[in-house]
């Protein structure tokens, strides 16, 4: 009797367990570790497993490093590059001794595949184009580390979406919340008086990136799309050659397009060369943004305000532009929106010096 009651026992457990494995599998439990994981659709439209609960999270670039620290610091795994002094002044202490590990161009990785594994983000964040090319080079990374890769838009006009969509997946729905309704608000602002101008009213600008100014961004892609987005016309148009973005470019070239405006590009050159350039050289005097003296250095601490990269700091980029251009449609007190934008997307107070300072890179 014994026996037959312990066998019977014995059958019961193996018969629970199985159903128990069966419950576990349905409700997306990792067979290997346990771990509960959920299928979501990213912002290219690919379905991806994830664990549901992410705690660790790295991205290919450093646009995406700098998205993922505006909306939980805390989850970030590490930088893509040595920290700057110029950064490491607005991160939060706590965060300026994160391992660097690394940059994807493509799928060719600059950093150290063992020391990121070590490290063990529980996903990788692509931030950028989502265009088919993008998630070749995605799905090839999720390949070879089997880490989740998750694309996530980085075009300045969807910013607002991206938050909301990562800050879901990280369990950071109050916040971004927050931060879209910040964009959402930008771009309706925007829009509104936008809707006064004629075509024949928008600026010619030229945006002059590079050691002598002679690089730049073509219109339409994400490295000019605050140009675009504040109501300038960037007069280096796609036609010059569709499949890339940056190019060179001649002093005759520019001289012919003849901007109104000129923005530069520093990457935080403190002796200002390039400007200095522009405005005194004998090339560029016959240009009328030069002659107009309506030559200007983009905000760039920490990160550019334009592009480079083309991070978070664009939505406040757009605002200065369209401020600079249109300063009798677009009133706004910069002093206050920088402060703002600062405090809630970068965790930094900002004095009204300190904001004047960088609204104003040559003083």
């Amino acid at each position: 009797m014994k026996k037959r009651i312990i066998a019977v026992l014995c059958c019961l457990f193996i018969i629970l367990s199985a159903v128990g494995c069966g419950e576990e599998r349905e409700n997306g439990n990792s067979s290997a570790g346990g771990e509960e994981t959920v299928s979501i659709v990213d912002m290219a439209g690919r379905t991806v497993t994830v664990p549901k609960n992410i705690n660790k999270v790295f991205s290919t670039s450093a646009a995406g490093s700098i998205f993922i620290y505006s909306l939980a610091p805390e989850k970030l795994a590490g930088w893509n590059n040595e920290l700057r002094e110029v950064e490491e002044k607005y991160i939060l202490p706590e965060y300026r001794e994160l391992p660097v590990l690394g940059t994807w161009k493509g799928n060719s990785f600059t950093g150290s595949i063992e020391e990121l594994m070590k490290v063990a983000p529980d996903v990788i964040i692509s931030m950028g184009d989502v265009s088919p090319q993008y998630v070749t080079d995605a799905e090839e990374i999720e390949k070879s580390l089997k880490i989740p890769v998750i694309m996530v838009d980085g075009s300045l006009k969807n910013l607002d979406q991206a938050y909301l969509f990562v800050g879901e997946l990280l369990g950071k729905e109050e916040r971004a919340q927050k931060l879209a309704e910040y964009c959402s608000r930008t771009y309706a602002e925007i829009d509104s008086w936008l809707q006064q101008l004629s075509e024949d009213e928008r600026v010619r600008l030229y945006y002059a990136e590079g050691p002598s100014g002679l690089e730049t961004d073509i219109k339409g892609t994400v490295n000019s799309e605050a140009i675009d987005l504040a109501g300038a016309v960037n007069v280096a148009t796609s036609g010059l050659d569709e499949n890339v973005r940056r190019i060179q470019v001649s002093i005759e070239q520019i001289l012919s397009w003849d901007p109104e405006v000129i923005i530069i590009s520093t990457d935080a050159d403190a002796k200002h060369e390039v400007y200095n350039t522009i405005l005194n050289s004998g090339e560029w005097k016959g240009i009328r943004a030069v002659q107009n003296q309506k030559v200007y250095e983009i905000p760039c601490e920490p990160y550019d305000w334009i592009s480079r990269p083309p991070s978070i700091f664009r939505i406040l980029g757009v605002k200065w532009l369209a401020n600079l251009l249109y300063p009798d449609l677009y009133q706004v007190d910069l002093v206050k929106e920088t402060r703002q934008f600062y405090k809630e997307f970068f965790h930094y107070e900002l004095t009204d010096q300190e904001a004047l300072k960088l609204l104003n890179p040559v003083g």
